[in-house]
């Protein structure tokens, strides 16, 4: 454990480990537009793939966007409410009762089936998922 800790204290492997994020970031970012202008196949892009996926009722992701963000952007300098791994069981375990008891259309069949009424819901899975991220699976500086 003291050589992670040693490795993330390390200022070099930090400047590393930033360096291919981007470089996935760019790359995915290229295979998307790629598959933009490739005609062989509609809607093939994975924007559409991840947009198909949540319109028809795969609230998980927007859940685990509104985590992602809290984690990434939101860190603290203060003690965590539970361990970084504690916290990553429950939000998986949550997004697991969400999925498998369809949670995310039952939402939205009690809202309404608009297309704005579906918007409220995907961003109501999103601020859940913002919070419990800021809460249980924050990051420390």
């Amino acid at each position: 454990m003291q050589a992670v800790e040693k490795l993330l204290d390390n200022d070099a492997f930090i400047k590393k480990i930033q360096y291919i994020i981007v470089i996935l970031f760019i790359l995915l970012i290229a295979l998307d537009v790629y598959l933009a202008i490739d005609n062989t196949v509609d809607d093939d892009t994975i924007s559409n793939i991840i947009k198909s996926y949540t319109d028809n009722g795969l609230y998980i992701l927007t859940f685990f966007w509104g985590a992602i963000v809290a984690n990434f952007f939101l860190p603290t300098n203060k003690p965590l409410l539970v361990s970084g791994t504690v916290g990553s069981i429950i939000l998986l375990v949550i997004a697991l009762f969400i999925y498998w008891f369809s949670l995310g259309t039952l939402v939205s069949s009690m809202i309404g089936q608009t297309e704005n009424d579906i918007r409220i819901a995907h961003a109501i899975y999103m601020v859940i998922g913002f919070l419990l991220g800021y809460l249980l699976w924050r990051q420390s500086r």
